[in-house]
């Protein structure tokens, strides 16, 4: 009987288990305020505490409820409820419960939200309504958050409101004075912001009582960190390429930032760098140097900037230079105005860029702008644009209607020596909307006043009278052109010329230049 009843609790042990009772739903719900005493709105007074209900046990972080203004008062929270004691008394008390407040399973609360007591009017503050967005796109984090800092205190924000679901800040109650206002997804939670690594923006405004302002800030990762060289490598016997690990932002000053050191010790001379867009956002700088050799060479770089503006930290690396000669031939890549172009704008600017660096005063002395109508050589600026292009501007503005004709002579030579052959390029600029004057002196007449006209010469536009004593003129706001100039004793008034008047006129063709005077244009009126 006894080897049955061991048996029995054998059995029975090896049957019981100690585990969890089941069932019941898991807790995802969001904490909620569902009471506050007193009611926030406008008061008599206000309150030197006020309590907060919520609708289950919350946790809460320092920030988490913040107080506004903070001096002298006190957040507690126990269990379900929080006190507040308002301290201070400004006639204004905030309190915002932000989203980063808990419950005891983790459980966030759904909405941010600020509650507020006054007593005095809400036209005696400020209001500012932020629409806060997220460069390239997509929604708002719940971590997102502005501060609102009253100047000229910049360390210490005065308060902290929270976008809503739809990224939208109603921000009242501020009083008046100059803020600056730092909106961004907090994603360390540690209530400041961090340019380089979390979305952001800042905005300063200037509120007075009673305002109404709105901003839109779009929040972006602010770079600050400058760019890197990732490699160097010598293309042919006159061709350096450095890549970056980002796009490089470059001026004519740039070369003077890029150092090329023989094995002797003695540099090399840069003549210029080019940069332009690789792969996956790394950035090309194409280097134009005088020639190397096969051996070892150490290149320098110091304060390149990325296209934010940050510059590079002063880097060298060796490299293997290289005495071959370029796959490519020294040609014209690219010329506006085009061959047989119309309508181009009369002030220029005119472009023209190679395959390869070349010298400037060698492009200029081969660079030509003529009216081909009486072989008048245009003069202008001839500038340096980038490593490889140049741009000329003329003195003044074309004429209009006008073929002109563009002449590369040949002769001009590359780093490696290669001789371009000669090109020509013609064109027709547009009208002018800069217009000229035309002057001069009215004689051989007694009337007290006589009618200029002046109409175009072969080509349309409006034909313009004025009315001028007998003497010294000028005639301005003359568009740009070919006009005929004539004078008359306008008797009978009735601003045409008929037989009989006296009359007189330039004896040819007046051009007016946009932007010019034209001068001396004399005419005699006669019987």
């Amino acid at each position: 009987m006894r080897e049955y009843s061991v048996l029995i609790l054998l059995f029975l042990a090896s049957c019981a288990k100690i585990v969890a009772p089941s069932g019941g739903p898991v807790d995802d719900k969001s904490p909620e305020v569902i009471a506050l005493v007193p009611e926030p709105g406008y008061v008599d007074e206000i309150p030197a505490e006020i309590t907060i209900y919520f609708s289950e046990k919350i946790r809460c972080s320092e920030g988490d409820i913040q107080l506004y203004p903070g001096q002298d008062g006190e957040v507690l929270v126990k269990k379900d409820e929080v006190y507040v004691v308002t301290g201070a008394n400004i006639g204004v008390v905030m309190v915002t419960v932000s989203s980063n407040l808990e419950d005891t399973r983790g459980n966030r609360i759904a909405n941010p939200e600020t509650f507020v007591w006054n007593s005095i009017p809400e036209d005696s503050f400020a209001r500012v309504s932020v629409s806060v967005f997220r460069d390239g796109g997509g929604a708002v984090t719940s971590s997102a958050r502005c501060d609102f800092f009253l100047l000229p205190d910049s360390a210490v924000s005065r308060i902290t409101h929270y976008p809503d679901t739809l990224g939208i800040i109603d921000a009242g109650w501020l009083s008046a004075g100059d803020y600056r206002i730092v909106c961004y997804e907090d994603a360390d939670q540690s209530r400041t912001w961090d340019p380089e690594r979390e979305p952001g923006a800042f905005s300063e405004i200037a509120l007075a009582s009673g305002d109404n302002a709105q901003l839109s800030m779009t929040m972006t990762i602010i770079d600050s960190i400058g760019p890197r060289i990732s490699d160097v490598a010598a293309l042919d016997g006159w061709h350096l390429e450095i890549l970056w690990n980002e796009q490089v932002n470059l001026n004519l000053e740039s070369q003077q930032f890029v150092t090329v050191i023989g094995p002797d010790t003695l540099p090399v001379e840069v003549y210029g760098v080019k940069t332009s867009a690789g792969r996956s956002s790394t950035g090309r700088m194409t280097v134009y140097t005088d020639k190397l050799s096969d051996t070892l060479y150490t290149i320098a770089i110091q304060e390149i900037q990325d296209l934010a503006g940050n510059p590079s930290l002063a880097d060298t690396l060796e490299f293997w230079g290289s005495d071959s000669l370029p796959v490519t031939k020294l040609a014209v890549q690219s010329a506006y105005p085009e061959d047989g172009a119309v309508e181009v704008p009369p002030a220029g600017p005119f472009y023209i860029s190679f395959t390869d660096w070349v010298d400037e005063s060698d492009v200029e002395a081969h660079f030509s702008v003529t009216r081909v109508a009486d072989s008048t050589v245009v003069t202008g600026e001839f500038t340096r644009t980038s490593a490889v292009a140049f741009s000329f501007i003329p003195d003044s503005e074309l004429l209009g209607e006008r073929q002109y004709r563009i002449d590369l002579f040949p002769g001009l030579i590359s780093l490696q020596g290669d001789s371009l052959s000669g090109q020509i390029w013609t064109f027709t600029p547009a009208w002018s909307e800069s217009p000229g004057v035309v002057s001069g002196v009215i004689s051989g007449t007694g009337a007290s006043t006589v009618t200029m006209v002046v109409a175009p010469a072969g080509s349309g536009g409006e034909v313009m009278t004025a009315v001028f004593a007998p003497g010294a003129y000028s005639f301005s706001e003359v568009p740009g052109g070919r006009y005929t100039v004539s004078v008359f004793v306008d008797r009978n008034s009735d601003n045409f010329w008929n037989p009989g008047e006296p009359y007189g006129a330039w004896p040819g063709v007046v051009e007016v230049f946009p932007g010019t005077e034209t001068e001396s244009i004399n005419i005699q009126v006669v019987p």
